[in-house]
């Protein structure tokens, strides 16, 4: 199951945008994502529908911010921290 919500680079870093960034609107999240308002969209659909991410609606705009459910939490930290681990193993290898 979590390969199908979480299967995709855009869904990862959706999660990982709104974790360390905090709430912000789709054009923002896009922006933090590396990908369109179009892509993040529709990546965003099953996100929210199993719960990972949750909307607010501020007058005609959405907010998405990360689920506060504790496990959703935990896999945003783990997420974050096998991304800068991963991140920096990588640079490692380029500098020798």
């Amino acid at each position: 199951m979590i390969d199908r919500v979480l299967g995709s680079p855009t869904k990862i870093k959706i999660v990982l945008a709104l974790w360390r960034h905090g709430e912000m609107n789709l054009t923002e999240l896009a922006k933090r994502s590396q990908a369109s308002q179009r892509v993040v969209e529709e990546q965003i659909k099953p996100l929210i529908q199993y719960g990972i991410i949750e909307v607010k609606t501020v007058g005609r705009m959405k907010l998405y911010r990360l689920s506060s459910d504790p496990a959703i939490r935990q896999l945003a930290e783990v997420l974050a921290l096998l991304d800068e681990t991963l991140a920096a193993t990588t640079t490692d290898k380029d500098t020798t």
